[in-house]
């Protein structure tokens, strides 16, 4: 599937960390720029109709670099509800949005979730966006990877330094 230090040419970001999801997807982990700014994200990526090549799709989330230890820290909290209907992180973008980690059921089958919340106008409820990305439980070894060796990537390019 993708290739991991490749260089998507449509959002300029660096792929760091890539699985498969399915046959035609992967989940990939990267760090991107973006108006001056150092962004990281999980983004599903679909094989284009020529050729072998994946591209990034919609479903994905992005947050600021400096936010990248509180998504390894609920990446990482997964691994301990496993299977629970449950939120383990939440990650705040600005004050109307946030980024949500947890797992959820749907149509019997246990998921992981990354997706961005919204608080609309004229709402005090959190939505769920479009913005995310959902995958089968036993995809969580391979998510987990590709979040720390993002950590690895923000280190090296910020001269060193703990990533954890």
């Amino acid at each position: 599937m993708a290739t991991n230090g490749a260089v998507d040419e449509d959002t300029g970001g660096m792929i760091v960390g890539s699985f498969a999801k399915n046959t035609r997807e992967a989940i990939c982990v990267g760090v991107s720029e973006w108006k001056g700014r150092t962004l990281i994200f999980v983004r599903t990526f679909a094989q284009a109709l020529e050729g072998d090549v994946l591209v990034p799709t919609r479903e994905g989330v992005s947050l600021a670099a400096s936010l990248y230890p509180d998504l390894l820290a609920g990446v990482r909290a997964l691994g301990e509800v496993m299977g629970s209907d449950k939120v383990v992180a939440r990650i705040c973008k600005n004050e109307r949005q946030e980024v949500r980690v947890g797992f959820n059921t749907y149509k019997g089958n246990p998921l992981i979730y990354i997706r961005t919340f919204s608080l609309f106008k004229g709402s005090e409820e959190w939505s769920p966006t479009r913005q995310g990305v959902t995958m089968r439980v036993d995809l969580y070894p391979h998510l987990l990877e590709a979040v720390e060796k993002l950590g690895e990537a923000l280190s090296e390019s910020q001269g060193g330094g703990d990533s954890s």
